[in-house]
């Protein structure tokens, strides 16, 4: 029999506090504490997932949306070519939410903060706006991102 350990009771009520503190917050305050966790996680993605498949594309932003489904659990289409694209995440794979089990839809400026870290490595002489449209967390079949690059 395992003896319990009070950093796992700690944490549980932490995260559950947490969430529970997310419920409170608007997106401006959303933003300003993810923006750090959402940089971090955009190194990793940026580094390991997309930065092989945009090299590939030759910085080519419809090619890229285009083959982006080549990435597991994701997709992408082209709205308007080489100006409005969409990326799709077929499921949550944020580990705040599968570890940590935080459910609160907020977690998702996480998200929508790292792919503005995204998009700012892969293309970083382009302004870009990124609307975050659906996610899992709040309901929908998918979490879908509509990013819009001027001119």
């Amino acid at each position: 029999m395992s003896e319990s350990n009070p950093f796992n009771e700690f944490f549980t009520g932490w995260f559950s506090m947490l969430e529970k503190g997310l419920e409170k917050l608007n997106e401006q305050e959303c933003a300003c504490l993810f923006s750090e966790c959402g940089k971090t996680c955009s190194w990793y993605v940026v580094n390991y997932v997309y930065r092989k498949l945009f090299d590939e594309c030759e910085g080519n932003l419809d090619r890229f949306f285009s083959r982006i489904h080549e990435i597991e659990s994701v997709d992408g289409k082209v709205i308007e070519s080489g100006r409005v694209y969409e990326l799709i995440f077929k499921k949550c794979e944020c580990p705040v939410h599968t570890d940590a089990k935080i459910n609160s839809s907020r977690l998702c400026t996480c998200s929508k903060e790292s792919m503005i870290c995204v998009f700012k490595a892969l293309v970083p002489d382009r302004e870009f706006s990124l609307e975050q449209v659906s996610t899992i967390l709040a309901g929908a079949d998918v979490c879908r991102y509509r990013i819009t690059f001027d001119g």
